[in-house]
């Protein structure tokens, strides 16, 4: 008897780990978005080799990357750079910054590609700092330097960096990785992702960069995606969110990749 009682125990005791999370969704919890919804058709990612850098080709449209300049361009101001615990203008980099998402300002139209940031991570979009687009003009500069640092300022745990136009070469305007030796020329809609602290607090200093001038008469224009592992941002509870939409047949005129067709 004691054998059957200690076996219906142990057998209970299964079921519960293995159901328990399943009799919590009864509650009806608020679950993130799934994040393929947020994609660009084309969206491709490229690991480069083992530096620890993700490119994204695609990740978003050139009318989206448009919109968002439009939206920046009157809200600009010379950018910062931390000197002991203040922002402030350093030779050291020239550029001008609009915060487009933030506590007090949201440009909803952003927050599809927070959300596909956030997809490149595996954290909530909450969890970004606010949003900031910068242009780099003729002359336009960032010398070498890391996106993280032990002040709550800079305790950044990704980086997803998204150009919104074309610099051509001889235009300047590179990414430079000098320890990794890459060099990432800006092109409309390409990302560049990489981590700049580990979940112990370990840090990535090989992963130090600058934005090359810019010259001959070009601008560069990017957005930092920079995450946290805990949360700056609040939801919005009203967010449109394209998984809602109810999936209709393929169209027999719609293009899509080889190996697949209309039954």
């Amino acid at each position: 008897m004691t054998s059957l009682i200690a076996k219906a125990r142990s057998g209970l005791g299964r079921l519960w780990r293995r159901r328990r999370f399943y009799w919590a969704a009864w509650r009806k919890p608020e679950v993130p978005p799934h994040a393929a919804s947020w994609l660009p058709d084309g969206f491709r990612v490229t690991r480069l080799a083992a530096t620890g850098l993700t490119l994204v080709d695609n990740f978003c449209t050139p009318a989206e990357a448009e919109a968002v300049i439009d939206a920046a361009r009157d809200r600009l101001q010379r950018s910062g750079v931390l000197i002991n615990g203040k922002f402030r203008d350093h030779d050291g980099r020239y550029s001008f910054t609009a915060q487009l998402y933030g506590p007090y300002y949201r440009h909803r139209p952003l927050l599809p590609l927070m959300q596909r940031a956030a997809a490149l991570t595996g954290l909530p979009y909450t969890h970004l700092e606010a949003v900031y687009v910068t242009r780099y003009p003729e002359g336009g500069l960032y010398n070498e330097h890391v996106d993280h640092g032990s002040a709550f300022e800079v305790d950044r745990l990704y980086t997803v960096l998204l150009y919104l136009n074309t610099v051509e070469p001889a235009q300047g305007g590179a990414t430079v990785f000098p320890q990794l030796k890459v060099a990432v020329q800006p092109r409309v809609g390409r990302a560049v992702t990489w981590t700049n602290k580990n979940p112990d607090g370990t840090e990535h200093h090989e992963n130090s960069h600058a934005a090359y001038p810019v010259t001959n008469g070009g601008e560069k224009w990017v957005i930092q995606f920079w995450f946290r592992a805990y949360p700056m941002l609040e939801a919005i509870a009203d967010a449109e969110v394209p998984q809602r939409m109810t999936g209709e047949p393929l169209p027999a005129d719609a293009a899509v990749p080889e190996g697949i067709h209309r039954v």
